[in-house]
This record gives C-alpha cells, structure tokens and sequence, in this order.
C-alpha cells in the first residue's frame, strides 16, 4: 500500500479532528469527567474519537484501529493506526492552548512507524511525515537542532498521572537533568513535545509512563527530521514500550549518560 496515500489521508483527517476541537474549546459545551483524580477525558475527546475511528475504518476497513478513549479494531493487516484524539486533555478543559490531535501508522511487516500526523489546531501547525521522505510542518521541510551541548540545551518532558509513585513519577530524572541544562519545560502534551523537538524549537525530550497514541506519530517525526528516538538507555524506540528518549540526535549520548545513572 501506498504510504504517501496514508499520509495525505491522516492530513485531512486530522485537520476535520482538529476543527471539531477548536469549535469546543473555551466553550459552554465542555463536559469534563474523571479517570482519575489526576486524568480528564471532555465530551470533545470522544466526539473528535468518533470521527476520526469512523473515518479510518471507512477507508481501510480491515486496519487495526487503537484509540485513546477505548475505540478499537483488531485485524491481521500489516498497519495499526495509533489514534490520539485530543492530546494535552487537561490544558484543553482548563482553557490552555496546548493541545493537538495526533495519529500514528505502524507497519508490522517494517517494525516501525511509517507515516505520523499532529495537528495543532489552535496554532493551525501541521506536522506531518512519512518513512523515508523527511519531516514537513505545513508542508515546509523541518529539521531538529544543531545544538552540541546539553549546557545549552532546552529540553522538555511530562509527569505520569501517578505522581504518588517516586519510583516511576519522573521526579529523580528531572532532578538530575534541572542543573545540567538550560531549561526544561512541560508543554503537557508528548505530540507536540517531539514535534518541537523535530523543528528545532527543543532539543531534547524524554518521558515515561506513555502509551503508543501519545508517541508514534512524533517519534517518526523526529527521526525524518534528523534526529534520534531510542528507549532510555539507548535501545530502539517501541510504541508499545512506555517510555520515550527524543533529541536532536547531538546530545542523545549526553542524555542517556545521565538516565543511566538512575536506578
């Protein structure tokens, strides 16, 4: 199948996605329920899954579909769609303007992911790539950074729901990276945190705790932008594997060196 024809289809869709979040946010329409105390899902989540899993599976009726709010089909065809809805659900009901739909195709056949959009919609910024033919942010060629030195670096990470577990809540990493680089933000939304980082705008990114939805389509994105996604100590990246090492490629080593350090 034609993967370029995957991509220009996740193009629209996500665009459509992305127009049903924009008609929702800071509205009166807004109906916010809990996970948990610390994971929201809106009204909006659900709608924008709605379209985009009936629109998938309209067009390619026997893909496995895997969506965020629990919209699901399960084949043996080669592609399975990573479908995140509505990223960055918590700053989207607290009227925060970081927030985008993100979609993710993996190949069973090829073991990785071979065409990824995130759309953010407030920004009107489509990223957008397909293996082997390079990173595009509105259709404009995107490459990561050239920076060397981790002393200089902006990085950019997130924090699992759980934040009771010490172990797993990403504390010790960010304490071990907060003296060691130049800045770290929290965006809240993993999508666009490796988007960032494929255009340059970040040049290192690591997280736990994250499911296939919120890392497919940015991982591919980084890497056709020149840069390097891998596990924390280096291994190759798996969607499946809950947690996410995305630089510029120049300070991956540097990053990794000191994870490593964490037991």
């Amino acid at each position: 199948m034609n993967e370029i024809e995957i991509l220009n289809f996740m193009k629209v869709i996500s665009l459509e996605a992305g127009n049903i979040l924009l008609n929702g946010f800071r509205s009166k329409e807004i109906m916010i329920s809990y996970k948990s105390r610390t994971n929201l899902v809106t009204n909006i989540d659900k709608e924008s899954e709605n379209f985009l899993y009936n629109r998938i599976r309209e067009k390619y009726p026997d893909h496995t579909i895997i969506a965020e709010e629990g919209s699901e089909q399960r084949t043996e065809n080669d592609y399975i769609w990573y479908v995140d809805p509505l990223d960055a659900t918590n700053n989207y009901a607290h009227g925060i303007p970081y927030f985008s739909v993100s979609i993710g195709v993996f190949s069973r056949a090829a073991k990785r992911v071979v065409a990824g959009v995130v759309f953010d919609p407030f920004h009107q910024e489509l990223f957008s790539a397909c293996r082997g033919n390079g990173a595009f942010l509105n259709d404009e060629q995107i490459h990561t950074s050239g920076t060397t030195d981790l002393g200089i670096s902006l990085l950019a990470t997130g924090f699992p729901y759980n934040k009771a577990d010490m172990n797993r809540n990403n504390h010790r990493e960010f304490i071990a990276f907060l003296p060691r680089a130049q800045g770290i933000r929290r965006i809240g939304s993993a999508s666009l945190d490796l988007s960032y980082v494929a255009c340059g705008r970040i040049d290192g990114y690591w997280e736990p705790m994250l499911y296939a939805w919120d890392m497919a389509a940015g991982s591919l994105i980084v890497e056709e932008a020149g840069g390097t996604v891998t596990k924390y100590n280096g291994d190759p990246f798996d969607p499946e594997y809950p947690e996410i090492l995305a630089t510029n490629g120049t300070i991956h080593a540097q990053m990794i060196d000191i994870l490593s350090t964490i037991a």
